[in-house]
């Protein structure tokens, strides 16, 4: 049986990852009347730089390579690999399709499209599955699908869910607003790069995702051994990222 508990978290987890999103998109469109366009290319970066050519990257090194058995070369090459595509993807976004749109707010809806999206896809639907299976252990149906699907699958799942400590059900989703809020600040960021004319902060930008993604793959790595020292750094630069959204709106508009 799954307990409440650990449903209740998985729920908390499910509305960090779409809820807030959906909510501060249409905060930001009514405050600050921001751009669809700049969200959907946010959107659609990352889905194209992430999702598709990182993750075909990752099908090649880890299929022709023994990397996963080396964990500090495993971590290091998943954060470059995060950090040199999205940012690139961003960098080209900005270059290209919103080469027009250069304000603060492009900047905002942008990151709300990029961090939004990958909240959904990796927090919320991740966890709008678990919740699923979750009900479905509690009322038995799920032994239902082990004709359905491949052998030992449906064991795989019940395991990983109930065995899975409920904690981190809600930590998963405070991960998920911890990394929609660099989203944000990292598009910003991009942004200023490009409208300033000076690269340097787009290398901050490479820097900071590399820093912020290089103590998760650690703890995937089996380096660090605590998911709580990775989330308390998280968080950290988290509440830095904030600060600097709110007040590089000043910053931004000053540059001509």
């Amino acid at each position: 049986m799954v307990n409440g508990l650990k449903i209740a978290f998985i729920i908390i987890s499910i509305i960090f990852s779409i809820l807030i999103p959906v909510f501060a998109v249409a905060y930001s469109y009514k405050r600050f009347k921001i751009s669809f366009k700049a969200l959907f290319t946010g959107a659609l970066i990352f889905i194209v730089f992430a999702l598709i050519l990182e993750s075909t990257l990752h099908s090649f090194i880890f299929k022709y390579t023994a990397i996963i058995y080396h964990p500090y070369a495993y971590a290091f090459y998943g954060a470059c690999a995060a950090a040199i595509f999205e940012e690139f993807g961003r960098l080209i976004g900005f270059k290209t399709i919103l080469k027009k749109y250069r304000n603060w707010k492009d900047g905002l809806s942008y990151g709300l499209g990029h961090g939004g999206t990958e909240a959904i896809i990796i927090g919320g639907i991740s966890n709008i599955n678990n919740l699923i299976y979750s009900f479905m252990i509690n009322s038995g149906s799920l032994e239902a699908l082990k004709a359905k699907l491949p052998f030992g699958t449906v064991d795989q799942i019940k395991n990983a869910i109930i065995n899975t400590p409920s904690y981190m059900f809600l930590i998963s989703g405070f991960e998920r607003l911890f990394a929609f809020t660099l989203q944000i600040a990292l598009s910003i960021l991009v942004l200023y790069s490009v409208k300033s004319g000076r690269y340097k902060y787009f290398i901050y930008a490479l820097l900071l995702h590399f820093i912020t993604d290089i103590f998760a793959a650690l703890y995937q790595a089996k380096v660090l051994k605590s998911i709580f020292v990775v989330e308390i750094i998280v968080f950290v630069i988290a509440v830095f990222s904030f600060v600097f959204i709110v007040r590089s709106k000043k910053i931004v508009e000053k540059i001509s």
